[in-house]
């Protein structure tokens, strides 16, 4: 996956995980559905913020091709 897609992943997961918190908070009034659909909440957001600060392989490609090619032309 490109790294946009990975970014843009994260943040709709934690917009997800907002959505599910304010819909257990305010609509559901049974314990045990509020209890799973907000632990639900919890794990999508924090998922997606892993995904947002989670640093990507692409970049590490990069730069040790720049440095083999400075190693190469001095």
């Amino acid at each position: 996956m490109n790294s946009w897609k990975v970014r843009f992943l994260g943040i709709g997961l934690m917009v997800l995980g907002g959505f599910l918190f304010v819909w257990a908070v305010r609509d559901i009034t049974s314990e045990w559905p509020q209890i799973f659909v907000g632990l639900l909440s919890v794990f999508s957001t924090s998922m997606g913020f892993g995904l947002l600060i989670m640093p990507l392989d692409d970049m590490a490609e990069v730069e040790s091709k720049n440095n083999m090619e400075t190693k190469k032309n001095p």
